[in-house]
């Protein structure tokens, strides 16, 4: 049995995703390896447009791009860590400027992917950050009103 249908089976839930690429290519296939792989997905070609559905929706991860117009990768971040800190952020660039990498891990970012990637590293990942997130809220445990 794969990883992620063990992952699936054990969390008993879809998980939402925010995809955030400017790149529409690269947007498409990875919206469509994510949703192969049985997540709900959310894509957005811009950080505007990613600002606009985190304003609407709650989402477990958030995939994002780092260099975009306008909107970054950064802005994104904050945005989703403002609104939930428990939500996982990936980033994804082909920058390899360590200065990017030391804002992105000073804002709190749970992981970090250089691009080119491969499907199945990216797939590790994605699982990795949804797990780490599953292992947070049972040790949580209920909120007491």
């Amino acid at each position: 049995m794969s990883k992620l249908i063990e992952f699936q089976k054990a969390a008993q839930r879809i998980y939402n995703i925010l995809l955030v690429e400017d790149d529409p290519h690269l947007l498409k296939a990875v919206n469509d390896f994510l949703e192969d792989q049985n997540f709900q997905v959310t894509a957005a070609k811009s950080g505007e447009s990613a600002i606009e559905a985190l304003n609407k929706k709650a989402f477990d991860l958030v995939i994002t791009d780092l260099i975009m117009n306008k909107v970054s990768g950064i802005i994104v971040l904050k945005k989703v860590k403002e609104l939930n800190r428990e939500t996982m952020v990936i980033i994804m660039t082909g920058n390899r400027d360590i200065d990017f990498a030391i804002e992105a891990l000073r804002l709190d970012v749970n992981d970090y992917i250089l691009k080119p990637f491969k499907l199945d590293d990216f797939l590790d990942r994605v699982i990795h950050c949804l797990a780490k997130q599953e292992s947070i809220r049972r040790n949580r445990g209920p909120i007491e009103a």
